[in-house]
């Protein structure tokens, strides 16, 4: 399920608005939960103040908001650090992980990727085994209802998901899933493996490998296909949540964000 598009009207604008400069100040008196400062962090890349707002304006525009909302998504890119984000692998190459983080000369939208408050990712995170289940469960708990989370890869539904598998206990990631999405405020689909099966569902697919929509259900769900997918609109999808608690418009039948992929 998606949420209904905002409609592109001076009045709702200007809802959507007010609803933005009262959560930001929510988020603002909060202390944040992890990451870096962004501030620092584009000072440290040599990024340019006028490099930054060019990209606010940007980001603005592929978020369909007008020019008005330009202080608000710069503010929101530095308080991106109060939103807890799960992040999980399933039937995947980490590709779309490898997106974010192998850049020889980062975009904002790649640094932003170390600004968010990334509570779990197995393939980045120090700790493994046990030790990672418990962050991830714990994290899941204390955050419960304001958690993001993302997945990468397909989902098998094979033999009752056996044919992937994660955690000490070796859960079944079609269950992982699942269970985390329903403490979870949105879901996003990362990568066209997340988004349709991808190639783990190429025929005659014995994994019986699906994307996150077949198996989330009760929850909103944002795609953001592509192999890999593109870093700037998972992060606009972030950003608009994190400046809003809303997600950004979607299409009727992909949940695609509209202001990258169209109508």
């Amino acid at each position: 399920m998606g949420p209904k598009p905002v409609p592109a009207d001076g009045g709702s604008d200007r809802a959507l608005l007010l609803r933005s400069e009262e959560r930001l100040r929510t988020l603002r008196a909060m202390e944040p939960l992890g990451g870096r400062d962004l501030k620092g962090l584009l000072a440290d890349q040599g990024i340019s103040r006028r490099s930054f707002v060019t990209w606010v304006s940007a980001t603005t525009a592929m978020l369909m908001l007008p020019a008005i909302f330009e202080p608000q998504v710069a503010e929101a890119a530095e308080l991106t650090n109060r939103i807890p984000v799960l992040w999980l692998e399933g039937q995947d190459c980490a590709g779309n992980s490898e997106a974010l983080l192998r850049a020889v000369g980062p975009t904002i939208d790649e640094l932003l990727f170390n600004v968010i408050s990334l509570e779990y990712h197995e393939t980045l995170m120090a700790a493994a085994g046990f030790q990672a289940q418990r962050r991830k469960e714990e994290a899941a708990r204390r955050h419960r209802g304001r958690y993001l989370l993302i997945v990468e890869g397909s989902i098998p539904q094979g033999d009752h998901g056996a044919y992937c598998t994660i955690g000490p206990e070796a859960k079944p990631f079609l269950q992982e899933v699942q269970e985390l999405a329903d403490g979870a405020a949105a879901v996003i689909a990362v990568g066209a493996c997340a988004f349709d099966g991808g190639a783990p569902a190429a025929n005659p697919n014995p994994t019986r490998a699906t994307g996150v929509m077949s198996v989330v259900k009760g929850k909103p769900v944002v795609n953001v296909p592509a192999c890999p997918m593109n870093p700037a609109n998972l992060m606009g999808t972030i950003l608009h949540y994190t400046m809003t608690g809303t997600l950004p418009p979607l299409d009727s039948e992909a949940f695609r964000v509209t202001g990258a992929h169209g109508v």
